[in-house]
């Protein structure tokens, strides 16, 4: 897999207050119909009494911060169509569309210090080789000349996986891309988590950790999640990347 180890930048679209469409750019590496109603025959039998346990419900692990199964827009999410790049909840999912040697992004409005971010990732459009990067942002937060800050941790299609810090829009790598078992290839889901804890990031993917790091000096302690993807094909004429984003819980430590 050949990805790219120079500094990338996000560039940073102004994000619109109450969640109307918003463009966000940057540079950076349902459920269908239910069957019909049927009624069960009529029996000359006897009933039996049959014991019937009732089911507890299992409560969330940990101390739930946010979750969303984008069954619908909860007006959170940054949502925009601009230049065939989208960000939109669609079908009970949160989509992401790249269209160039770039990494489409979504954020939400709410911050969060110390949080563990969970939730399914699905390429679903994507070079051949499916060279596609998909990822999680935790701590993205925004400075005064509309920059970015956060921590980039993601995986591709193709089996890689890549810990990011991102600074004033430039990213340095802090765990470059390395291949992993753990990850689904092409379009089958991961389940993926990524953690944020004082000085600890550290990504798991389908159970599985796979990488940890330690956040930068001077990074940012607070922010948002956020959402990426982008084909690292686009200079082999294959620039289109599109992924699903769903089932998210956030929680904290």
């Amino acid at each position: 897999m050949n990805k790219r180890n120079r500094s990338i930048f996000f560039a940073v679209a102004a994000i619109v207050v109450l969640a109307c469409a918003c463009p966000g750019m940057s540079n950076l590496p349902g459920g269908g119909d239910q069957p019909p109603a049927t009624f069960a025959p009529i029996s000359t039998i006897p009933p039996v009494e049959v014991e019937v346990t009732e089911e507890v419900p299992v409560p969330p692990v940990g101390n739930v911060l946010l979750s969303d199964d984008f069954s619908s827009d909860s007006g959170e999410w940054v949502l925009y169509s601009e230049d065939a790049n989208i960000a939109e909840v669609r079908d009970g999912v949160y989509v992401l569309r790249s269209t160039g040697d770039t990494w489409a992004w979504g954020g939400g409005d709410t911050d969060f210090a110390d949080a563990v971010i969970e939730m399914d990732l699905t390429m679903t459009e994507g070079p051949d080789n499916d060279n596609v990067g998909i990822g999680v942002i935790c701590r993205l937060s925004e400075n005064a000349d509309d920059s970015i800050n956060g921590y980039l941790l993601a995986i591709s299609a193709d089996g890689y996986y890549y810990i990011g810090s991102i600074v004033s829009n430039s990213i340095d790598a802090l765990v470059d891309w390395q291949y992993s078992d753990a990850i689904n290839l092409g379009e089958i889901t991961n389940r993926v988590s990524a953690t944020c804890v004082g000085d600890e990031i550290t990504l798991a993917v389908n159970g599985q950790e796979i990488a940890s790091t330690t956040a930068v000096a001077g990074g940012p302690t607070t922010g948002g999640v956020g959402f990426a993807v982008t084909s690292y094909e686009s200079q082999n004429g294959q620039p289109n990347a599109t992924a699903e984003f769903d089932n998210l819980v956030v929680t904290g430590p």
